[in-house]
């Protein structure tokens, strides 16, 4: 890096003018996105995204709109430095800013993107028990919510598996996994499937307190409980990949077609029928109940409210939800529309999802 300071400083002593502080910059290019405006209104002006804050782009009001926090750009920046080349920035570093700054800063709950209904056979209708959850274990400033546990729960589809193998350690047809909070484990006995041959629902028993050894993994649930709100119905989850296919869609040599034709088709999907526990209801409420909330919510910037939903990634409102105060209070779905955007993934764990 060379500094035209010095030069800079000289020729305004030379002519006896006013002296500035100068600042250098460089230009930061990052895989798999574009920072060039001409090219992002080229992007927005075709169709290929809806706007410049469309959280897929890689601008300021984009990245806010995603969830992403202030203070995990600006240490990817302060560690990137500045420099007279020209180089491409993995994206992956950002990424694992934004893990580290949310691993501190955001809540956790259960939510299954893909429900999958469960039901406890050995346990009576009206089964009823309120489980204590922390929202960050072994961090008390966060609080605990709690959740209601019945005869009938959710579990995410990729917790299931029709046929079970060795290095696998969630549930399966006759094996048993334990449930996050709960002492006691299930054993899936039964398997009901619909006439195209995809899974209804499962048939599982609850083993009692000490009947087996300690499960090896612990999977998320939502009961089924709407008298008090549960599970909490999400009317989309909005999946950001990556906007191109390639790290550099500029480069001739790996895009012959130019860089129009590395959009990915695929860097939005739009997930329905999700669905999260009542700590997500109840964290929304605690946060608007805050001074410094209610004004944010009020102007509605509604992407500081942010999760991790467990074992799946960092989600944050998108500012077309709607959030009825009525709701909040109740803590339940009326009115409101919420619509939750996947501000980064958690890190990958090989033998999860279905066969």
């Amino acid at each position: 890096f060379f500094m035209s300071r010095e030069s800079y400083y000289w020729l305004c002593d030379a002519v006896e003018v006013y002296k500035p502080v100068q600042w250098e910059y460089g230009r930061l290019n990052v895989t798999k996105t574009l920072l060039s405006k001409r090219k992002l209104l080229e992007l927005r002006d075709k169709g290929f995204v809806r706007a410049l804050d469309d959280p897929r782009l890689f601008t300021l009001p984009a990245l806010r709109r995603r969830g992403v926090p202030a203070l995990a750009i600006n240490a990817f920046v302060r560690e990137l430095g500045v420099t007279t080349a020209d180089p491409v920035i993995d994206v992956v570093r950002l990424d694992n800013h934004i893990r580290d700054c949310l691993g501190e800063l955001a809540p956790r709950i259960m939510a299954a993107t893909h429900p999958l209904r469960v039901v406890l056979e050995n346990l009576p209708e009206d089964h009823f028990e309120e489980i204590e959850m922390s929202y960050k274990p072994n961090d008390d400033s966060f609080g605990t919510y709690t959740v209601p546990f019945t005869r009938v729960l959710y579990i995410d589809s990729s917790d299931f598996r029709d046929v079970d193998s060795a290095d696998y350690y969630r549930l399966a047809p006759n094996k048993s996994v334990g449930l996050q909070g709960i002492s006691r484990a299930i054993t899936c006995t039964k398997v009901l499937r619909n006439a195209d041959g995809s899974i209804a629902e499962l048939v599982c028993r609850i083993e009692p307190d000490g009947a087996q050894a300690k499960p090896k993994t612990f999977i998320q649930w939502i009961a089924d409980c709407p008298k008090l709100g549960s599970p909490v119905r999400l009317d989309e989850v909005r999946v950001y990949n990556p906007l191109f296919k390639h790290d550099n869609p500029k480069d001739s040599s790996e895009v012959p077609g130019g860089w129009l034709s590395d959009v990915n088709q695929d860097s939005l999907v739009v997930v329905k029928g999700a669905i999260a526990d009542v700590g997500l209801w109840d964290w929304i409420k605690r946060y608007a109940a805050t001074e410094a909330g209610r004004k944010e919510l009020d102007q509605h910037n509604v992407e500081n409210v942010r999760f991790q939903f467990k074992r799946v990634g960092y989600f944050a409102l998108d500012k077309d939800t709607v959030l009825a105060p009525a709701d909040i209070e109740s803590g339940q779905i009326g009115s409101s529309k919420l619509i939750m955007n996947r501000i980064v993934t958690l890190k990958e764990d090989p033998k999860k999802g279905s066969a």
